[in-house]
Parts: structure tokens; sequence; C-alpha cells
């Protein structure tokens, strides 16, 4: 159903049954509890905290095999992004890129398609820092990734 449906829709509902429609999609689809929960506080350091751990879940290798499964964590915060929160976008997109220069660090890992995606996630995490006007608060980080990134030949420049 295209978004005019749904709004012809809505407006053809009470004030009433509008509350329970998104009570009971707050109840059972949690991204959209996460959504609300964010609208109605406008806190996301815990929302935050959370993604961190599931990037890394998926970037760190896992298993016998050391398989890598960074894409999982590219799809993780593409989905995210559908959320249109700069800020999370912005934390989350640093620290992927920060943990994948962590696992060329530590393993000497090397594939330049990993290169390119690490080098896509930092150009949209510097994007947003600009949209949201904080390139101070974050130089610090910034600096310190692109440092990083040099030692292995990545070129992260902002």
């Amino acid at each position: 159903m295209a978004l005019r449906e749904v709004k012809k829709e809505l407006n053809k509902m009470d004030k009433t049954e509008i509350i329970k429609l998104i009570s009971d999609m707050y109840k059972k689809i949690p991204s959209v509890k996460t959504f609300l929960d964010i609208f109605s506080t406008g806190e996301i350091k815990l929302l935050v905290e959370k993604y961190k751990k599931e990037v890394e879940k998926y970037i760190y290798p896992s298993g016998r095999n050391m398989n890598l499964r960074e894409a999982e964590a590219r799809k993780l915060i593409r989905t995210l992004r559908k959320m249109k929160i700069t800020e999370l976008n912005v934390e989350l997109e640093l620290h992927y890129v920060s943990c994948c220069l962590e696992i060329i660090e530590d393993f000497g890992y090397w594939d330049e398609r990993y290169y390119i995606a690490l080098e896509k996630m930092f150009d949209s995490a510097t994007s947003g820092i600009s949209e949201l006007g904080l390139e101070e608060e974050y130089q610090e980080k910034i600096n310190l990734i692109s440092d990083k990134a040099s030692e292995f030949g990545i070129e992260l420049i902002y």
C-alpha cells in the first residue's frame, strides 16, 4: 500500500482508533517501539550502546573459521538509517569504521571491497556530522580514526 492510501485511511479514523493502532504497533513491532521511544524522549544513548554491541557482534570474527560478517553490520546500519535519526547513524557508522580498523590491525585483513565499504561508511558518518553541525564535537574521534586508517594505507579524510 502506498503512503497516500495509508494517509487516506488514517484520515478516516478518529483519534481513539489511531491511538489504538499506534499502541498495537508499539507492542508488536520492535522498530516502531524504538522510534516512538526516541520520538517521546529524544534520548538515544541507550539505543546507541545497544546497536554498537550488535555491530561488534557482526564485525568481529566468530567461530573456528573466523568468519567475518561485516555485511550484516552494514545491513543493520542501513535498516536503522530508515528511522532518520542522524546522530544514531553517525555514532554507529563511526563505530563500524573503528571496529573494521581493529580487524585490519589485529588480523592483517585485506580485502578491497572491505576497504571500500569502510570508506563509504566513513563518508556517510562525516556527512551526518556536517548535517548536524557537530564538527567540533566529533573532531577528535575523526582524527583518531583517520590517523589509524592511514597506518594501513587507507585515506579517510574529513
